[in-house]
């Protein structure tokens, strides 16, 4: 069998990943007792999390749309949180591509469900768990569990990611929005005590607005449950990770950072792209042979970075993000497939065709380049609008 190579970085390695259509349903109905209705925390948060050397379990994550389960995986994993060293594999991978994930924090290698090949994938950019120590502090003192008042607060804090990294793909949340967070109750997840917290817009306190539920173990501070639920269009979509039978600060061999590779064992090194990344579109700019498109995007859209990439392929990325959905725009040196008769609309007289799925995407060719406009919760006519801003200009 023929694959196409992986051209991956550590943030669009999820497409690689991608589990299925991510789902919804209503996460916060009560369920256990408060066992301390108002409990203090004296402890670094901080510190406590990062003192873990590793941890070991079972990690369940499941996605729903509308209330219904459209997908669930089991698997089992070692961790070194704060880092991308790790260990995952999936429990009746029958419907993956990939039954086992090995990282040493700057490699990944992924193992066939169906035969003996190992992908190996170089990981570049910055760590997306990095700050999820400090993150953690300020959703427990926003709670107000290390306020002798135990007021909530609404201060600059966000939601946890809703998925473990390279696992599948969920909305970003809006960085510059204020959240409120809420102690709810303490409950036992899978034998260990946790603080839950209910995480919410501080100015939309309604179902229908990004929201996140965390279940964070008393002791060490990692959320040993996280559900995120989200409204886009009408459909309610959540996915919820859950880490039961968790063992802190195992005795880990080095060798489980390790892929298992033998005689027999077919290895794969696609060809990675280097990708530079930038914070605003004008430091893209300054640094692009090509021309980076200037596109019309709605104002609750704000840029969340910008990229350049180099190598047999070279190309320049856009990423907007507002309120769960996110909308990117791409320009690369090669062109795509796309028949004048197949077309689906036109882009500055060019031929353009849209295909729809979990993320819809809009493509169309210029003057010798690739355009893209991919949205996740995004209309289709908005990203014909968006398109059409970019046209055959850049």
């Amino acid at each position: 069998m023929t694959r196409s190579p992986l051209r991956l970085d550590r943030r669009t390695l999820v497409t690689l990943l991608l589990l299925g259509v991510v789902v919804s349903a209503v996460l916060w109905a009560a369920g256990g007792t408060i066992r301390d209705a108002n409990p203090s925390v004296d402890a670094n948060v901080t510190e406590r999390y990062r003192s873990i050397d590793a941890l070991t379990g079972t990690r369940t994550v499941t996605m729903r749309t509308n209330g219904t389960v459209t997908s669930r995986n089991v698997a089992t994993v070692t961790l070194v949180p704060g880092t991308d060293r790790k260990r995952v594999r999936f429990q009746n991978a029958s419907d993956r591509r990939y039954e086992l994930q090995v990282s040493n924090g700057s490699t990944l290698w992924l193992r066939d469900i169906d035969q003996n090949v190992v992908t190996t994938v170089e990981l570049t950019g910055p760590p997306t768990d990095s700050q999820t120590a400090v993150r953690l502090q300020r959703l427990v003192a926003a709670a107000g569990l290390t306020d002798d008042e135990g007021r909530p607060k609404s201060i600059g804090v966000s939601p946890l990611p809703a998925l473990p990294r390279h696992t599948g793909a969920t909305p970003q949340m809006d960085r510059n929005r204020s959240y409120t967070v809420e102690f709810v109750k303490t409950e036992a997840v899978g034998g260990r005590d946790a603080y839950v917290l209910d995480i919410t817009p501080a100015d939309n306190r309604s179902e229908d607005s990004y929201r996140q539920r965390l279940w964070v173990d008393s002791e060490r501070f990692y959320p040993l449950r996280k559900e995120t639920a989200w409204t886009v269009n009408d459909t309610h979509r959540s996915v919820t990770a859950t880490y039961t039978n968790v063992t802190f600060d195992p005795q880990v061999s080095a060798d489980t950072f390790r892929p298992e590779i033998d005689a027999n064992t077919t290895v794969r090194r696609p060809e990675t792209p280097n990708t530079e990344w930038y914070r605003s579109r004008t430091d893209l700019e300054a640094q692009s042979s090509i021309a980076v498109p200037d596109p019309t995007v709605p104002p609750a859209f704000e840029l969340v970075y910008a990229t350049q990439t180099t190598g047999r392929i070279e190309g320049v990325g856009l990423r907007y993000a507002a309120d769960g959905r996110e909308l990117t725009v791409a320009k690369f040196n090669y062109t795509l497939d796309i028949e004048d008769d197949e077309h689906d609309v036109t882009i500055d007289g060019q031929p353009a065709t849209i295909e729809h799925g979990t993320t819809n995407s809009l493509s169309w060719n210029c003057n010798g380049y690739g355009y893209t406009v991919r949205g996740t919760g995004v209309k289709i006519d908005l990203m014909v609008e968006v398109g059409r801003s970019v046209g055959c200009r850049a």
